[in-house]
C-alpha cells in the first residue's frame, strides 16, 4: 500500500469523524443485537479470474443465550458504491452496523483523491473509528461513547487504483490485508471461521477457474453452517468486480446442501436429521438446553452437538452430530412398525424417535440422504 495513503488519512481523520459522529448518533439508538456468523473473502491465484468472492450467512443469534436464533434473514453485509467496497460483519451486529453505516457516510462525502484510491482508505478509516471510539479521544465521541471494547470484526473486498484486488480484515487488534499470489488467498471470520479453514484444507488452492473458486467458497460456507450453531439461515455469495458487486448465490442451508450434496455427503456420515414439531416443542432457549441435555444423557460418549438448520413454522429441523458413524445409533433410536403422522415426502425417509424424554409429540429422524434433503425442502417450503 502506498505510504501517502496513511498520511492522507491521518491528516483528514478529525474532519472525517465530525461527519462520522453525526451518522453514528443517528444509528446508535437502534436496538441491534446478534452474535455469531461466518464470513469469507477470497482472491483467486495469479493467472486466474479477475474477481473476488465474498460469502456470508444470515443467521443472527442471541448474545445472552448461546446459539438461540433471533433471525434467519439478518443482513450482514454492506456495499459502499462510492469506492466499490463490499464489507461483511461478524460479532456484535450493533457495533458493526453502526461503524459500517458511518464509514459509508464518510466515503460518500470524502474528497475525490480518497475515493479514487479504491479500497485502501476505507479499512484505515474503519480502524481509526474503532480506536477513537474505544478511547473516547475526541470531543465528538466523548459526549456519548460507552468506552467498551469494539466487539466486532469486519472483512472488506475491493480493488485499488491499479486494478489490483485486495481483501482486508479489520478489528480492534489491527488491519491485515492480502492480494493476489501463487495460491488463492482469503480471510474468514465469525464463529464458523475455523470450520471454513478446516474445509479449505482439502481444497485445491491453485484454482484454475472462477467456477471452481465460487464452488469452494460456497461449500466452505455451507460446511460451517452445518456444524456451527451460530451460523446458518441463508447463504449469500457476491462477486466483486472492478466496477461493482453482483449477488451470484442466495440459497437456504437446505437448498445449498441439495445443490452441493455430493461434495458434502462424506462429512455427514456421523450425523442425523431430527424434526421437532413446533406445536409440541416450541422453539425456546429452554427447549434448546433440554434437547442438548437429553442427547448428552442418552449418548454420553457419542453425542457432539446439534445445529438448528431451519426454524420452520411446523418443524424445527436439527442436524445432530455424533463422533462415530450413525448406523448403530439409528437402530437404537427408532421405534419399529409405528404409524407416523408425517407428510408423504418424508414417510419413507424418516423414523419416529423412541425416547421417553421426548413424549409430548412424535419426533422424526433420518439419515441425511439427498432424498431426505429434497423432502425437507418440499415440506418446509424453503
Amino acid at each position: 500500500m502506498q505510504a501517502w495513503v496513511t498520511s492522507l488519512i491521518s491528516s483528514r481523520v478529525e474532519v472525517l469523524f465530525c461527519i462520522m459522529a453525526e451518522v453514528y448518533l443517528e444509528k446508535s439508538s437502534q436496538n441491534l443485537k446478534g452474535w455469531g456468523t461466518t464470513n469469507i473473502v477470497a482472491i483467486p491465484n495469479e493467472g486466474c479470474c479477475d474477481e473476488i468472492y465474498v460469502a456470508v450467512d444470515s443467521k443472527s443469534t442471541s448474545p445472552e443465550y448461546e446459539g438461540f436464533i433471533l433471525k434467519e434473514d439478518a443482513k450482514k453485509f454492506s456495499y459502499m458504491g462510492s469506492c466499490n467496497v463490499l464489507a461483511t460483519m461478524a460479532g456484535n451486529s450493533a457495533d458493526c452496523e453502526n461503524m459500517l453505516s458511518s464509514l459509508n457516510g464518510v466515503m460518500e462525502r470524502a474528497c475525490e483523491t480518497v475515493v479514487k484510491n479504491g479500497i485502501h482508505c476505507a479499512p484505515q478509516i474503519a480502524r481509526s473509528y474503532i480506536r477513537l471510539w474505544e478511547t473516547c479521544s475526541t470531543p465528538y465521541f466523548s459526549q456519548w461513547c460507552t468506552q467498551y471494547l469494539f466487539q466486532g470484526s469486519i472483512l472488506m473486498a475491493g480493488w485499488d487504483a491499479s486494478d489490483l484486488p485486495y481483501i482486508y480484515d479489520i478489528n480492534r487488534n489491527g488491519v491485515h490485508y492480502k492480494t493476489k499470489s501463487e495460491v488463492c488467498n482469503g480471510f474468514a471470520n465469525g464463529s464458523g471461521s475455523q470450520k471454513v479453514y478446516e474445509y479449505f484444507k482439502n481444497c485445491n488452492l491453485v484454482v484454475q477457474s472462477s467456477k471452481e473458486l465460487l464452488a469452494n467458497v460456497t461449500r466452505a460456507l455451507l460446511f460451517a453452517t452445518l456444524f456451527d450453531e451460530k451460523s446458518g439461515g441463508y447463504l449469500r455469495v457476491f462477486k466483486v468486480n472492478k466496477t461493482d458487486a453482483i449477488d451470484v448465490y442466495r440459497r437456504s442451508v437446505l437448498e445449498a446442501l441439495s445443490d452441493h450434496y455430493d461434495a458434502l455427503a462424506s462429512y455427514l456420515r456421523k450425523s442425523l436429521f431430527f424434526l421437532f414439531p413446533t406445536k409440541h416443542y416450541k422453539y425456546t432457549h429452554e427447549h434448546n438446553v433440554n434437547v442438548d441435555k437429553v442427547f448428552r444423557e442418552i449418548f454420553p460418549e457419542d453425542y457432539v452437538q446439534n445445529v438448528v438448520v431451519k426454524k420452520g413454522e411446523e418443524y424445527t429441523v436439527r442436524l445432530v452430530h455424533f463422533n462415530k458413524p450413525v448406523d448403530e445409533l439409528y437402530e437404537q433410536l427408532r421405534i419399529e412398525n409405528l404409524e407416523r403422522d408425517v407428510s408423504p415426502q418424508l414417510e419413507a425417509q424418516m423414523e419416529q424417535v423412541g425416547l421417553e424424554q421426548f413424549q409430548k409429540g412424535a419426533i422424526l429422524f433420518g439419515m441425511p440422504t439427498q432424498m431426505l434433503v429434497a423432502g425437507l425442502i418440499d415440506v418446509l417450503r424453503v
